[in-house]
């Protein structure tokens, strides 16, 4: 093969495309020093698309804080910590309030006690020694002041720092039983309770004679059975009655009698309903029946009152015409 030289003062042209072996490669074409890079947009638009994605990028972020505190799980967990510093602090305060010793029990306020005794009050309470207020048993505390005899409520309260209030209301006296002889008396309460034995009735109550057996089987804080409904019928007397009636007498079958004032008296038997008994006896006493040598008025069966007459009495008085 010749080679062709060019002419003189021609040039050769030159090929952008170069050859190795028989696969082209195209050389990178680079833009001159001079020749102006080709822009995409005016500056305008180019500030525009940067605030767009300011804006994008904002909104994703406040959407992640959204879903966080919507999220049932992140909730939880935050309640859970915040549960936990209270149960933290709360055991803190009872520890305290435990080991504390400005919170032990030093003293007993009591109130409502007439009859019950200061100091048997803070025997039954028997407050041991370093007893934190806190800690002590109001419920046992009830219990045990309840089983007195004159106690009929009983309420026991903290009061802070350091001492036991002790509120108590006592029963009303009812009635009293004693031996036919006067020589002791139980005091009864308004549920028919041993509250008291004594060797003097008190005063201004109903007065009951029963039986030496009754009084010495009769236990402080229990009722005596023959008595309740003796009880019922003391309470109910009307007060047309009031002033023929002294005392009664009651037995250990539970039969109760009046004594009515001329040493005449009324037994009222077993009857469960005294009312119609009540009438039938007003009825004789105000009604203008013969009292004279009367001695005693059967109501057992109250429609049919019968009256007993003194037979000494009557002789007497017809001697005497």
């Amino acid at each position: 093969m010749k080679n062709a030289r060019p002419k003189s003062g021609q040039r050769q042209q030159r090929s952008n495309t170069a050859t190795v072996g028989s696969i082209p490669l195209r050389k990178r074409v680079r833009p001159g020093h001079g020749e102006a890079r080709r822009r995409t947009g005016t500056p305008g638009a180019e500030r525009q698309r940067i605030a767009e994605r300011a804006r994008a990028a904002t909104n994703r972020q406040g959407k992640s804080a959204k879903t966080t505190q919507g999220d049932p799980e992140v909730t939880h967990g935050r309640r859970g910590w915040v549960l936990l510093g209270v149960i933290v602090l709360v055991t803190a305060v009872v520890l305290a309030l435990f080991e504390a010793s400005f919170f032990e029990v030093r003293s007993v306020q009591v109130s409502g006690n007439a009859r019950t005794n200061d100091g048997l009050i803070l025997d039954t309470l028997a407050v041991p020694e370093d007893q934190a207020l806190l800690t002590h048993d109001l419920g046992a505390s009830v219990e045990a002041l309840s089983e007195l005899p004159w106690v009929a409520e009983v309420d026991v309260a903290r009061q802070w720092p350091s001492t036991l209030r002790v509120v108590i209301q006592e029963h009303a006296v009812a009635a009293s039983i004693g031996r036919p002889n006067g020589s002791e008396w139980l005091v009864l309460a308004e549920d028919g309770s041993v509250i008291e034995r004594r060797l003097t009735p008190p005063a201004s109550v109903p007065l009951i004679i029963g039986t030496d057996v009754m009084v010495n089987q009769a236990e402080v804080g229990e009722s005596i059975r023959v008595a309740n409904r003796a009880l019922e019928i003391i309470f109910d007397v009307p007060l047309q009655l009031d002033g023929w009636i002294t005392t009664w007498a009651l037995d250990d079958s539970g039969v109760l009698t009046a004594e009515l004032v001329g040493s005449a008296e009324a037994n009222f038997g077993a009857f469960e309903d005294p009312r119609t008994q009540f009438v039938s006896l007003a009825s004789i006493l105000d009604g203008g029946a013969e009292l004279t040598c009367l001695d005693r008025i059967d109501l057992s069966v109250p429609d049919t009152p019968v009256l007993h007459r003194n037979t000494a009495c009557i002789l007497a008085a017809y001697e005497n015409r």
